[in-house]
């Protein structure tokens, strides 16, 4: 059984009384396959999300809804992970950062801690993205958001979405301290 196979019957069973997921959540899926996330921590979050639920309402909502508690459940994972390898966080820092650095303008801040790594990096990955779909052609623009208009309602869904297309065209890796 795939990846996607699985979640999909543990998630029809959290929903209760649904056949099939829609297309739009079985997109979800592949997101966060693609994405890397460990089919255990993708279980616990959803998970967690529907349970927050009342039981009458799980039929009915979106698994798309359920990203912010997935991403949560996977930052965790990701510090326990690292902190189990006690990683060389500068040298991962630095590596992540010379891997866009002609993409970057200016100096790139010295950092105290490992928290503040992280940061620093997101805050490059969102300005790297940002300068990339500035680049982009009209037409291409309209393609990508064509691609995704399913989660144009969901705003951090879609924007991942759109960074994960980004990332994929420009070859550009995930400025992360914990992801490879």
């Amino acid at each position: 059984m795939t990846y996607s196979k699985r979640l999909e019957d543990f998630i029809l069973r959290l929903k209760g009384g649904v056949f099939f997921l829609s297309p739009r959540e079985k997109l979800f899926l592949k997101l966060l396959e693609d994405m890397g996330i460990p089919e255990h921590v993708a279980r616990e979050g959803i998970e967690r999300c529907y349970s927050s639920l009342n039981p009458r309402r799980r039929s009915k909502h979106p698994l798309f809804l359920c990203f912010r508690r997935v991403m949560e459940v996977y930052e965790n994972f990701l510090r326990i992970e690292a902190y189990r390898g006690e990683i060389d966080w500068k040298g991962r820092f630095w590596k992540k950062v010379s891997s866009v650095r002609e993409l970057i303008s200016g100096e790139i801040e010295e950092p105290e801690s490992e928290e503040r790594a992280q940061e620093i990096l997101m805050e490059i990955e969102s300005k790297v993205m940002r300068e990339l779909w500035r680049k982009l052609s009209g037409e291409e623009k309209r393609k990508i958001r064509e691609k995704f208009r399913d989660f144009k309602d969901n705003e951090e869904v879609f924007r991942e979405l759109v960074k994960r297309e980004l990332q994929r065209r420009f070859g550009i890796p995930t400025l992360s301290l914990y992801v490879d």
